[in-house]
């Protein structure tokens, strides 16, 4: 692989590559950024967040800088304008907050799913050098726990036997703290963790995507510096110099959900954080409406639509993400295969 210094066309770490169904490793570059003055990169604009998703039944869709102060998909009537009890709108509702972390030894998913038939309470951890996975998940009620309506001052909690995962939302203060709390099982150790994610100084990518005339999916996400430690059995993790992506996430699905969806970052030798978000999902109108960015040293650059291609290759297969004009190019060997499926009736994860 080719390393051009510490700009854009350096490769992404291969131990700090981490993407949707692959854990850890694999190998992942993120070329040179598309010319902004494209058409397709022109056709999305960065806008300023209005207060809330949903505003007098209408939902707001594009690209904002920053949080909404109310994320309430439930105020919309999102099929056809029909009053529907919003009850059955909730029951629709997929909602998510997850976390990634990275530090040069570990890869780690703290995550709390809500698919409304079913919820999934989960951490995974993998070890790049001993190559193994530590799983913790508990399939749980869908009123076991709640997904914040908002980050600036919330909390995303679940509580049960031998198990806590609490998520305190504060960016009005500019951080987010997560605490973990799991007692040892006979499939994994004991997980105790408590860790600060520094929101400061760094642009989210805050999206509201189109799935039909008034329905869709909302995402805030971004990649951030992390501190705190996290205990792994015997073993003390310490979160220096490590780095976090969020996905705070509420969609309308349909029935059957699809969507592709890479995330890889890294430090050049100086500290600053690269990174990159890639997604191709049920979008009506992608050139307008899509959530593919990369950030360099906390800033947001927009990217245009993309496509995934699966190769098999041994020992698992490749990805390769590219788009229509030839500016992004990625390929992602995948290291230790891992997978959440969500749709509309079950949570499975593998």
């Amino acid at each position: 692989m080719r390393n051009q210094g510490d700009d854009l066309t350096r490769p992404l770490r291969a131990e700090d590559a981490v993407a949707t169904g692959a854990l850890g490793g694999g190998r992942s570059f993120l070329p040179a950024p598309p010319d902004c003055d494209t058409p397709l990169a022109m056709a999305r604009k960065l806008q300023p967040a209005p207060a809330a998703l949903v505003e007098s039944g209408s939902t707001v869709f594009g690209t904002f800088d920053g949080p909404f102060e109310s994320v309430n998909p439930l105020d919309a009537e999102p099929w056809g304008g029909f009053p529907v009890p919003r009850l059955l709108k909730s029951w629709r509702l997929k909602e998510w907050q997850a976390f990634q972390l990275s530090t040069e030894r570990y890869f780690v998913c703290i995550a709390l799913f809500n698919a409304k038939s079913l919820a999934l309470a989960q951490v995974k951890i993998y070890d790049r050098v001993k190559h193994n996975k530590v799983l913790f998940e508990r399939k749980v009620a869908p009123w076991a726990f709640d997904v914040a309506d908002g980050l600036l001052d919330s909390v995303t909690r679940y509580d049960g036997p031998g198990a806590s995962l609490q998520f305190r939302n504060r960016l009005s203060l500019g951080r987010i703290e997560l605490e973990l709390d799991i007692e040892a099982g006979s499939d994994w150790p004991a997980l105790n963790g408590s860790i600060t994610i520094d929101a400061q100084h760094v642009t989210p990518q805050v999206v509201s995507i189109p799935f039909g005339r008034n329905h869709g999916m909302y995402s805030h996400k971004c990649l951030m510096p992390a501190s705190g430690s996290l205990q792994i059995g015997a073993d003390t993790v310490s979160m220096k110099d490590a780095f976090a992506f969020m996905d705070d996430h509420k969609g309308y699905y349909p029935m059957t959900m699809r969507w592709d969806w890479l995330t890889a970052g890294s430090r050049t030798s100086g500290g600053e954080l690269v990174g990159i978000n890639l997604t191709h999902n049920q979008s009506i109108d992608e050139p307008r409406y899509n959530e593919n960015c990369a950030w360099v040293g906390g800033a947001l650059h927009l990217l245009p639509p993309v496509r995934f291609a699966r190769e098999a290759s041994e020992p698992h297969e490749t990805w390769r993400i590219t788009d229509d004009a030839g500016d992004i190019d990625v390929r992602f060997d995948v290291e230790m295969p891992s997978r959440v499926d969500i749709d509309a009736i079950v949570v499975s994860s593998k």
